[in-house]
């Protein structure tokens, strides 16, 4: 589009001098030359804030490096490479045979522990009935002591009350002891429910494990560059990734803008795009959000001190669109590249540069070379 604005302002300074019969002076041309700057500097301050441009923007999509939570050898892989799957369905299976063992032992340690609360509960109510059968001792052996105290002198031997206190005595001797034993037979039930939740969490553990042999897609999408083929020894290790998951449920496009042309630009502005891989056509979104953060700014932790010279940014920032119809972002490749313009709420009638370069742009990228 600029380049028509040059031509057509180039074809009117030569209009003027043969309309006017002027004669090239070299002071005539200089007012001419800095006026057609002028001109162009103006057009192109005026056009970069009132609808940015940019022919840099890319397709960009959630990439996924494939790990599996657990480790073993690979089965089955039914997920095939660059096919579209669904959520959920599975990309590999790892064997299953060792972590069905570990759920058979949780399993059979929480039927153990089952068992242990059944003994210890009736170990309960066994100290509980020795409880009442010794208080009823111990209140008989009172009331022995209790009329031997009470009989009249001669009615009872001096034998006969010294026994009487000493059965009293062991008694309440028994009493204590007794509910001890109670205390250790509660502690020991207490003990026998804590170990039933922890044999319960074991077997949860143990079932999630076996549950992650079946390595299922994280969202709609396909499954590129596979480093596995059944037999393969996978572990849970992001360097040793399975595979790379292309995520297309949800597409954006990316593209950079110096820091000037963003002055007036907000999200939800009107946004046109067209791609390479589908010239003759207008694509229509809008500003989603300005990246508020860049490689350049970030400092990274370390123990050597940043270079001054190396400090520095060309201000650029990138921006980020989404497409007004989702239908349309299934066609849409991941890294396909074109142009897009940004159409703010300031100058509207300049907005018509960038509508015609835009519709220029998507019949010349039938063009191998652009």
């Amino acid at each position: 589009m600029m380049w028509i604005f040059i031509i057509l302002f180039v074809s009117v300074i030569i209009l003027v001098y043969r309309f006017f019969k002027i004669k090239p002076q070299p002071w005539n041309i200089a007012i001419f030359a800095t006026v057609f700057c002028a001109a162009v500097l103006g057009m192109i301050t005026l056009w970069t804030q009132a609808s940015p441009y940019s022919t840099r923007a890319v397709v960009s999509r959630y990439v996924v490096p494939i790990v599996p939570w657990v480790q073993g050898p690979i089965v089955n892989i039914p997920a095939k490479p660059n096919v579209p799957i669904k959520k959920g369905d599975v990309l590999f299976e790892i064997d299953p045979t060792s972590y069905q063992y570990t759920v058979n032992q949780a399993k059979a340690a929480l039927q153990v522990a089952r068992s242990d609360e059944a003994r210890f509960a009736a170990g309960v109510k066994v100290a509980e009935a020795n409880i009442a059968r010794v208080e009823a001792d111990a209140r008989a052996a009172k009331s022995t002591l209790d009329m031997s105290e009470a009989a009249t002198a001669g009615a009872i031997s001096q034998q006969d009350l010294v026994d009487a206190r000493e059965r009293y005595t062991a008694a309440e001797a028994m009493l204590k002891q007794t509910e001890a034993g109670r205390e250790q037979a509660n502690a020991a039930y207490a003990g026998s429910k804590d170990a039933i939740v922890l044999a319960e969490e074991k077997l949860k553990t143990a079932e999630f494990s076996l549950s992650q042999c079946t390595v299922r897609a994280p969202a709609n999408g396909f499954v590129t560059n596979w480093n596995i083929r059944e037999g393969t020894f996978v572990v849970p290790s992001p360097a040793a990734a399975a595979g790379t998951f292309i995520d297309t449920s949800e597409l954006w496009i990316i593209a950079p803008f110096k820091e000037q042309m963003l002055v007036n630009v907000k999200s939800g502005q009107e946004v046109e795009l067209a791609f390479k891989s589908h010239p003759g056509r207008l694509f229509h979104g809008k500003v989603d959000s300005i990246l508020e953060a860049t490689g350049e700014g970030q400092g990274a932790v370390s123990g050597t001190l940043p270079s001054a010279s190396k400090i520095g940014s060309p201000g650029i920032l990138a921006v980020k669109i989404s497409l007004n119809d989702e239908d349309e972002t299934s066609g849409l490749e991941l890294g396909t590249a074109g142009s897009l313009a940004i159409y703010t709420d300031s100058l509207k009638p300049i907005h018509i540069m960038s509508r015609v370069t835009m519709r220029m742009n998507k019949w010349l990228y039938f063009l191998p070379f652009m």
